[in-house]
């Protein structure tokens, strides 16, 4: 075994020798009309490979020379660590290069499929041994530098939409397009750092050089910096915040009150009406006089009642000259206790899908407590979250899970978040949960190779579907599970058993509903000429080499590497996993197959994009669900304002709140958290993807 290894690692090392010879990229410069200077694609991908060790002098100690019978297996997982660092290496160059030349999409792909397989090859040998650790470094730089090539790629675009607003005299446009170029930049410039933090880990615990993918990042990002300094310096007046003397001291009932003067960077004040302030989440709209001055009202309440410092940022609106400026002011909060009234559910008795809907009010002394996080879970699992409107009220709905057991069940309303600045003690209620009849079926078909493809769908007798319940498929002697899809559908492959007849076999399908508030169903399906040996491969299509004329020497040459790579991995990866026998009964799962054979029943349902958005948040998708909630808002409410989809986000938030067809507060939010997710390449954490969601479903409702 070991003669073995010492073979495979010298075939991939001479490969590896010879590609290098053979394969040398030609870089050169391209200029662009704004400066930036552009780097030519190579012509050629190559792997990058690194330095040997220096031979050590003859009165060292270290061993010039090894038995290769004596290496140890670390040496060759070592090898393979460094031949995948420096295929994602190449990705990474490529892509910043595809990038300083505009091509967006090209820059995406390289650190696509490729950069994906190599670095779950990657990371598995790493767990193999005490390696570099470095999967997490090149998992960042592949997420971050995807979507800093986004917010690049909307920064240029951004900025050739402005550019043509000024040579048409549309000043208020321009600003709005430079305000949102300001924002672009800044996500890059945090972006951007994060990905060169990553450099510099890789290349410490790899000795990998990303020094040109660096050089080339920062001039990327200078070169839109610099845009973006000379756009807010011709457009925009700097503005400062002057603040008088306050309580610190501050509570849902004793709220913050400040005062304070708004200048321009040359003394003067504003020239506004009103000033928008955001505290937090929260936005205050308040009266500016001819001075400058202004006086600003805050309850505290979805804030940490352990916060000690509020940030107060003063917020122009789009169209403004004026920029944005900052205060940051120490206080001290006290918890504030509101009352939660909860109103009897509509209907005593709940069963599988059904909708429960529990209407709550919060308030402190009879006043509404807005904008607040509540929860409400039947029988300890989790039904639904939603925040307060204006009145202090929330309407929870939810849908009954087949987990909740029959019998009396616990409706509970409590804060979804603990401790803020208001609390309250939670509040229940009680609901009687009834067992639901269920419906099973299935069908069964021949598929190559003997197996036997069976499907069907689990539903109620109302015509519900059964989500994640696990199904169980006999066939002879033997037994398989398979779990329902959303849908309802299973699919599954099963090979019958060996000596079954080859006229017909009979498959009984169960559902026995155990644990649940479903009762039990079966049903049962047979198919005809059965296979029960495999099936011989048909070559007459295979390809290769032979199949055309003789490849090139490169060609060959790469053809070898992959070949001596493809088999060091699989001899490395296959050597530390435990073997395992394989089962006679094919158990394929197959619910994730789109499509539907020919005269079978499509049991798919349209799903609307909150739904999906809730979805991808259980399913651990945060940033995913912020977006997709955000998209459901705009399809809200796009018709009521007549705003087009080639409005930003932020216009058309302004747009909204100008038309009266939304809630400013809630806009505003979901709008920056949106932007964050899109935009920052910072994942949005659980907490702040619920309420986002939440927020979505408000507005959504509301429209």
């Amino acid at each position: 075994m070991r003669r073995d290894w010492e073979v495979e690692l010298r075939l991939l090392w001479a490969t590896l020798v010879v590609l290098s010879a053979f394969v040398s990229p030609a870089v050169a410069t391209v200029p662009h009309e704004d400066g930036e200077v552009g780097v030519s694609q190579p012509t050629v991908r190559s792997p990058q490979f690194f330095g040997q060790q220096t031979t050590p002098t003859n009165n060292s100690s270290q061993v010039i020379h090894e038995n290769p019978d004596e290496v140890d297996d670390e040496n060759e997982l070592d090898t393979l660590l460094s031949y995948l660092s420096g295929r994602m290496n190449t990705d990474i160059d490529a892509s910043t290069v595809a990038l300083s030349q505009r091509q967006y999409d090209a820059a995406k792909a390289a650190l696509g499929d490729d950069y994906d397989d190599s670095l779950g090859k990657y990371v598995e040998v790493d767990g193999e041994t005490d390696g570099d650790g470095a999967g997490d470094q090149y998992a960042t730089v592949q997420e971050t530098q995807r979507a800093y090539i986004e917010t690049v790629q909307s920064f240029r675009e951004t900025r050739s939409a402005y550019r043509a607003a000024k040579q048409a005299g549309d000043d208020a446009r321009a600003r709005e397009l430079a305000r949102r170029l300001t924002r672009l930049a800044d996500d890059a410039e945090r972006q951007s750092a994060r990905i060169s933090t990553a450099f510099a880990v890789i290349s410490n615990r790899t000795g990998s050089d990303l020094s040109e993918s660096q050089t080339r990042l920062a001039s990327i990002q200078a070169n839109v910096s610099e845009q973006r300094d000379a756009v807010v310096e011709r457009e925009f007046v700097d503005t400062r915040m002057a603040v008088e003397s306050y309580d610190q001291e501050i509570s849902f009932t004793d709220p913050f009150v400040l005062s304070g003067t708004l200048v321009a960077e040359n003394g003067t004040p504003v020239d506004v009406d009103t000033a928008r302030f955001t505290i937090g989440k929260q936005t205050i709209r308040t009266p500016v006089r001819a001075d400058g001055s202004f006086t600003l009202t805050y309850r505290p309440t979805r804030v940490p009642v352990n916060t000690s410092t509020l940030t107060v940022h003063y917020r122009p609106a789009s169209t403004s000259l004026y920029r944005t400026t900052t205060r940051s002011l120490a206080v001290s909060i006290t918890q504030t206790d509101a009352t939660a009234r909860v109103t009897e559910p509509a209907r005593s008795a709940y069963g599988y899908a059904d909708t429960l809907a529990v209407d709550v009010a919060l308030v402190v002394n009879e006043t509404p407590v807005r904008r607040f996080p509540i929860s409400a879970s039947l029988a300890g699992s989790k039904l639904v979250t939603g925040a307060t409107k204006a009145t202090g009220n929330v309407t929870l709905t939810g849908t009954v899970g087949a987990s909740v057991s029959t019998g009396d069940a616990t409706v509970r309303v409590a804060p979804s978040r603990e401790p803020l600045a208001v609390g309250f003690d939670p509040v229940t209620t009680n609901v009687d949960i009834t067992s639901e009849q269920t419906a099973l079926d299935a069908t069964a078909r021949p598929a190559e190779g003997g197996s036997l493809v069976v499907q069907g769908a689990l539903s109620t007798r109302e015509g519900d579907p059964v989500d994640g319940q696990p199904v169980v498929v006999h066939i002879g002697n033997r037994t398989l599970t398979t779990t329902t899809d959303g849908s309802g559908t299973y699919r599954t492959a099963v090979r019958p058993p060996t000596g079954a007849s080859n006229e017909s076999a009979t498959i009984t399908v169960e559902f026995d509903g155990g644990g649940t508030n479903l009762e039990s169903s079966s049903a049962t399906t047979s198919v005809e000429s059965v296979e029960t040996g495999g099936s011989p491969v048909d070559a007459s299509n295979a390809g290769g080499l032979s199949a055309g004329f003789p490849p090139s020497v490169t060609d060959f040459l790469w053809a070898a590497a992959a070949v001596g790579f493809v088999g060091l991995a699989t001899v490395v990866l296959l050597r530390r996993r435990t073997a395992t026998e394989v089962p006679e009964m094919v158990d394929a799962d197959l619910s994730s197959l789109g499509d539907t054979a020919e005269g079978e029943l499509d049991l798919t349902t349209e799903t609307t994009p909150l739904e999906s958005a809730r979805a991808m948040r259980s399913a651990g998708n945060q940033t995913d669900a912020v977006v997709v909630a955000y998209t459901a808002v705009r399809r809200a409410l796009a018709d009521a304002a007549d705003i087009d989809d080639s409005a930003t986000h932020w216009e058309f938030a302004d747009r909204c709140v100008a038309a009266g067809v939304a809630d400013g507060d809630l806009l505003e939010t979901l709008t920056a958290g949106y932007e964050k997710a899109a935009y920052s390449g910072v994942s949005v954490s659980d907490t702040e993807a619920e309420e986002l969601v939440e927020v979505a479903a408000t507005l959504v409702a509301a429209a």
